[in-house]
Formats: structure tokens, sequence, C-alpha cells
């Protein structure tokens, strides 16, 4: 059966899409749980997997088009039976003759994919795993409750362990630049920086943001500054210096990486960072570390932006549940503990080598933009008005133009 793919509204103010990518292309074939389409919104990047086996037969919004909420896609014909319930949210719904449901519906997080009587498996190791003939039933899972992640399928493939440090990226588009690395904050992930990583890689550079110890799918933990930074060296052993960026926590551990290895970084550029003054909301930092559901996670994530991204519930229970498990604890007493920041980066920026910039939304309720006075006269300081604890959700544009010059 013949049918439209039309954008879903994946955010409550969301108006329109830009397509990053086709995964699949005309004539490809697709099976149940593969990615077919990445768009990005508002302030993240979205996979679309498809809920049935099918074969792409038209894209309709070719790669970087701007679409608007209902816009067709793409044209598709699904294989068998459509499921009779996708659960999909309003707009997912396919357009042809007969009223029928969707094929493809967005992914509840580019990290979890949950199929009822299959191994629970994230889109891009399905591809891997069809691509390579892997058998995905044969392979345990490192990802959260079991789930099966592409590292596990790559170490498959060459009979290796998987790797402790998962790292997400954006390969360059056009002539590379530069390598660029980006460091996320507390309680966070790579997905963090999907929409600048994905402006970075449009103006040439080559993308790797790691989950850092303790966060996301890296299987390592950590509650030091220094257990942070030791496992992302490796990042920073490219041909030529990268560009490091590292936001609130991050930034800290950007510093000190900088510190460590100044022939390796060619720029240094921190968003809110922790460690150049006192003063923080410890209370956000604390309740981060202690959230089991997803709705005590929604009410601490509201205060990192004036505007924070609309997350599915889907999304909300996934990362709560990662939180739940308690490793970030010792991590929140070494960042914040007695109310006041634990850490002090500003020695390190008067010694390092390298170029340093520091950009700070002036809406900022997790740690106040003014403690930007306390920086060495040497650091460029970039202000973005209404911006809020997470300028690279609130203003990815302005900050990836600094990356031109």
């Amino acid at each position: 059966m013949t049918a439209l793919l039309t954008l879903p509204r994946l955010g409550e103010t969301m108006e329109s899409g830009r397509i990053v990518t086709w995964v699949k292309q005309a004539g490809e074939m697709f099976r149940r749980g593969e990615t077919i389409v990445e768009i990005e919104s508002d302030k993240t990047v979205v996979e679309l997997p498809a809920l049935a086996d099918g074969t792409l037969i038209e894209v309709l919004a070719p790669a970087g088009a701007e679409v608007v909420v209902g816009a067709p896609l793409c044209r598709y014909e699904t294989i068998g039976a459509a499921p009779a319930d996708d659960g999909a949210p309003d707009g997912v719904s396919a357009v042809v003759a007969e009223t029928t449901p969707a094929a493809i519906a967005p992914a509840p997080s580019p990290r979890l994919t949950t199929e009822t009587g299959r191994r629970r498996a994230t889109p891009l190791a399905r591809r891997l795993a069809a691509r390579e003939g892997i058998d995905l039933a044969a392979l345990a899972g490192s990802g959260r409750r079991g789930r099966i992640e592409a590292r596990d399928v790559r170490a498959a493939i060459t009979g290796s362990a998987p790797d402790a440090l998962a790292v997400r990226r954006w390969p360059a588009r056009g002539a590379l630049r530069r390598t660029a690395v980006l460091v996320h904050g507390f309680g966070g992930d790579a997905q963090t920086w999907a929409v600048l990583a994905t402006h970075l890689a449009r103006q040439g550079f080559a993308v790797a943001a790691p989950d850092l110890p303790g966060h996301g799918a890296t299987t390592l933990t950590a509650d030091t500054l220094e257990a942070l930074a030791e496992p992302l060296a490796p990042l920073l052993a490219a041909d030529a210096p990268v560009e490091l960026v590292g936001h609130s926590l991050g930034g800290a551990v950007a510093a000190l990486l900088s510190r460590r290895h100044p022939e390796q970084v060619a720029r240094l550029t921190l968003l809110a960072p922790v460690g150049i003054g006192d003063a923080i909301d410890a209370d956000f930092v604390f309740g981060l570390a202690a959230v089991r559901s997803a709705g005590g996670l929604a009410h601490v994530l509201r205060r990192l932006s004036p505007q924070p991204p609309a997350l599915s519930s889907e999304q909300l229970t996934a990362m709560a549940e990662r939180l739940a498990a308690g490793q970030l604890a010792s991590l929140a007493e070494a960042t914040a503990g007695g109310g006041r920041q634990q850490i002090d980066i500003l020695p390190m920026l008067a010694a390092l080598p390298m170029p340093v910039r520091v950009v700070w939304g002036t809406a900022d309720a997790i740690i106040p933009w003014t403690q930007v006075q306390n920086l060495p006269p040497r650091i460029a300081i970039h202000l973005i008005a209404g911006a809020g604890h997470m300028p690279q959700w609130d203003a990815p544009q302005p900050i990836a133009a600094l990356f031109d010059g």
C-alpha cells in the first residue's frame, strides 16, 4: 500500500522542521525500527524510524529543505499489513486513498527504540547489523536495560570489546576545516549538542560529542573532574589541533583537558562554565541527581531555558531511568557541595596558551552570567540576551557563527 509520510509536530511550538539527512534513499527497502530520515526541530535533531517494513518510493523534501508541519516528506510502500495502532502523535498519519495508520513515526529518543517481541536496539545498531549480516539475537546489549547499541554491533564485527566511552559523531559536509569536540554538562549527554553540531557540520567541522562518564551510554563512572576528563583525551589525538567546546560542568572538563594537552587544542570555547565563581543553583544540581520519575525530571529541566525543548513522555521516561541509576550523586557533591561551586578553573584559564572565549546567556537561572567579571582580561566574552543556561539550545546559530572566524 502506497502512502505519504508527512512532517509530524515534534513539539508544542513547532511550526516547521529542516531535513537534515535521508538515511534511506528512493528504491531502498527498510525494516521496522530502521531510521528513515533525520529532522531538525527547534532545539533537537530527531530520527524518524519505520514502524513497519516497506520501501521508500520517492523523496519529496530533499536534505536541507525547510518543511512546514503536515507537509509531505516522502512516498513509501508498506510490505504486509500495517500495524493496527502505532501510537503515533498528531501529524504523523499517512495520507492515502483510504485512511491507514502511518508506517513511520518519530522516535521516542535518538538512543531508545522499543519493539514488542524483538531485541531492543537503537536504529543505528539495526542499520549496522543489517548491513554487516549480524544477528541481533546473538548480541548482548550494553545499553540501558540491555538495549543493543551501535558499539555492540561494531564489537561483534571487529571481535573486540565495546568501547566504554560512547561518542556520537557528525561528519563534516564538504571540505573538512577542523574537528570539533563538544563536552556536555552535568546530567546531559551528547544529544544536547544535536542542533549546534548539525550547524557546525554544515560549516565543515567534523564533530565528536562524547557521553561523559556516568552519563548517557558511557559505561564508565566518575565522581571527580579528573576522572571525567581522562577518558576524553584520545578524542584530541587528531592530525591537527581541535576546537574544544565545553558546557557548564563540561566547560571545567574542557579547561582541564586544554591544560593537560595544550598542543592538541586550537581554541577553547566555554558555554556557561562551572568554575569561575561560587554561586550556583545547587538545588538544580542535586535535584537532577535525585530524579526518579519523568514528572520530576520535567520540573527540573524547566530551569535550563526560557523555552525548553518539548520532550515526549517516552524521552522523559528514558532520561529519568538513566538518572535514577544514581550515578551522579557523588559528582553533584563534588560540583556543588554545601550549596556553592567546588571547582575553580580560573588558574587554568589564566595559564592556557590557546585562544579562549566564554559564551553566556543573560537569562541563565543556574549560574549567574555576571561571573564573567572574574575572567582574565585576555578571554573574549560573548553574552546572548535572553538565553538560559543552555545557549546551545536557545541560540545555536549565533554560537555556530562564532566558529566561522
